[in-house]
């Protein structure tokens, strides 16, 4: 049960042990506890190259942390999640975020007002401990209410291709290309529109239950959205896609069933098959020059060529020549975390299915069967190949 703590302006969640509270970060103390956490999260257990690390310190903080709202979530003592929102007008926001995000489309929504409030949500982090804890849902509805506080209409965020399921549950839409984003590698830019109530129905998204008590809804800005971001019907959104509609578009991109070429699929029935793909597999599109992995990041996904062309920027040689569609390339992702020793980039449109290791997680506790034979299909694999490509 979610509880609100009016006075001292925080939530909780009942859990069988201690509440879970989430609050606002006021003081430098509470502000640089959070830039501590960040750093062990971020540097020391996912091994990521930011430019604004503070090693000697550990911290781990930016510009944008001078006028953002901190949220944290602690059990007790024990701080146990993050997440950073700033709010503000499109002069507020720096160039390149601008850029990447596409705003400046966003500011044409409405011709009225001229001082259109964005939210940009970053530095979201869960302790290892907690990744399957109700303390994401009650980062995200906080945050909800803020924005719907001060009349923000679309909150923004970005994510890799192995959130993606997890964003777009929130009710999250992918809507613009795949760009690079420093320590995090190629993401994908993300949009909630706080009024798309029926999207978040069909979603069947955990906010569901707070947005649908808001009285004045804009509908326009979800037609205005709608229309102008007409590419939408291109992208294929995990939470709304079958399993069967899954497999038959696998299996036209593939000429063929996808347990005829694909080895992580080896010995899985047909139902097997569809089941682990619908709830681990997340399709995208890139674009040409798309860098695809980065050598010496961790790897989070299974990454599946099902289009395109591919080349490796280490070893200087066209991956076309030995990978086809149906083909793994890039380190495992899904039953560890091993790090790339390539980087690879797209050099033509190309489509990708990312198996993703986080919901793989979770599919694990559900289907230990199948993930059994997941699991063995992918050492098998490593030992027919040896090193990881």
């Amino acid at each position: 049960m979610i509880n609100k703590d009016t006075k001292n302006n925080s939530w909780s969640a009942e859990t069988p042990n201690d509440p879970i509270k989430i609050c606002i970060a006021t003081t430098p103390e509470e502000k640089r506890e959070i830039y501590h956490f960040r750093y062990k999260i971020y540097v020391e257990e996912m091994s990521r190259h930011l430019d604004e690390v503070d090693y000697d310190n550990k911290l781990l903080y930016d510009e944008q942390d001078e006028w953002a709202l901190l949220l944290y979530a602690k059990v007790g003592s024990e701080l146990i999640a993050t997440k950073r929102i700033n709010i503000g007008t499109i002069s507020d926001f720096p160039q390149k975020i601008i850029e990447l995000l596409s705003l400046e489309t966003f500011q044409g929504y409405s011709s009225v007002n001229d001082d259109n409030k964005f939210a940009f949500i970053t530095k979201v982090m869960v302790t290892p401990a907690h990744r399957s804890s109700p303390v994401l849902y009650l980062l995200m509805v906080k945050c909800y209410e803020i924005c719907c506080h001060n009349h923000v209409q679309f909150i923004f965020g970005i994510s890799n291709f192995h959130l993606i399921p997890l964003y777009e549950q929130m009710g999250c839409r992918r809507y613009y290309k795949n760009f690079f984003y420093p320590g995090h590698g190629l993401a994908v830019p993300i949009v909630l529109l706080t009024d798309d109530i029926q999207h978040f129905r069909k979603v069947r998204s955990p906010i569901f239950r707070i947005a649908r008590r808001r009285r004045s809804l804009n509908m326009k800005t979800i037609e205005w959205f709608n229309a102008v971001f007409s590419n939408q019907a291109s992208i294929i959104n995990s939470q709304l896609i079958t399993e069967d509609e899954l497999w038959n578009l696998l299996c036209k991109r593939l000429n063929g069933l996808p347990t005829e070429s694909m080895a992580v699929l080896q010995d899985l029935s047909e139902p097997e098959a569809k089941k682990f793909l619908h709830s681990c597999g997340i399709f995208v599109q890139c674009d040409p020059d798309d860098m695809l992995t980065f050598q010496g990041d961790i790897s989070y996904t299974y990454s599946i060529l099902l289009s395109g062309r591919l080349k490796s920027l280490t070893f200087q040689r066209p991956l076309k020549e030995y990978l086809t569609p149906g083909q793994h390339f890039g380190a495992n992702g899904l039953t560890e975390h091993n790090k790339h020793t390539e980087e690879i980039a797209a050099t033509s449109s190309a489509e990708i299915l990312a198996l993703s290791g986080i919901a793989f997680q979770k599919f694990c506790r559900s289907h230990p069967d199948i993930a059994h034979k997941i699991v063995r299909n992918t050492t098998r694999e490593a030992r027919k190949k040896p090193g990881t490509r």
